[in-house]
């Protein structure tokens, strides 16, 4: 089980996108724009990544990030700060 606080990790196949199939369960469970935050991660995004991290778990918003390949370097730094949450 997930919670605010308990990340979930999608390892998926080169052209995988399951961004859809997570907005529709968000919307059906009642979530729906306004819990749900997305972000493509790229150079430059490790700042906003972070505020939606920190962000959504105060609020108990859903937050997906997509192409966390693209900034291996910063995944540590991601991962301490969802052990400091």
């Amino acid at each position: 089980m997930s919670t605010e606080k308990t990340p979930i990790v999608f390892t998926l196949s080169p052209g995988a996108d399951p961004q859809g199939e997570v907005q529709r369960l968000a919307d059906d469970m009642g979530f729906g724009s306004s819990k749900f935050k997305f972000l493509a991660l790229g150079q430059g995004m490790e700042g906003k990544a972070k505020e939606l991290i920190e962000g959504g778990s105060i609020r108990g918003h859903w937050v997906m990030l997509n192409n966390c390949h693209l900034l291996v370097n910063w995944l540590k730094k991601m991962e301490a700060i969802i052990e400091n949450l």
